[in-house]
């Protein structure tokens, strides 16, 4: 996995790119936590690029949400490819992540 991170509108962007699994989830996690301490109003992270993730990576993912809830923060998923949205509804997690269909749509409230 490879992530870029960039800013737009004031939100930060991390554009993740190959696989979100026990391996490269930690790096992911570091970056999060990273942001999530800084108190960042808006965590954005693009899935374009994102041809798989596994349980870890969505663990990872819900603590971010959980650390961005703790300050007042949000964090939103975009362009997730179909096949991993069927996993996001399959475990009811699309009720629970704020998920957009662009960075557009993810940047306004």
């Amino acid at each position: 996995m490879k992530i870029d991170i960039t800013e737009h509108n004031g939100a930060k962007v991390f554009s993740l790119s190959g696989d979100i699994d026990l391996y490269s989830s930690p790096a992911l996690r570091k970056e999060l936590i990273f942001f999530i301490g800084k108190k960042v109003p808006l965590l954005l992270v693009d899935f374009r690029d994102v041809s798989y993730i596994d349980s870890s990576g969505i663990a990872t993912l819900v603590e971010g949400l959980r650390g961005m809830m703790s300050h007042g923060g949000k964090l939103k998923l975009f362009g997730i490819p179909e096949r991993i949205v069927e996993i996001f509804a399959f475990s009811k997690l699309d009720k629970v992540f704020d998920i957009c269909g662009s960075l557009d749509d993810a940047v306004k409230d």
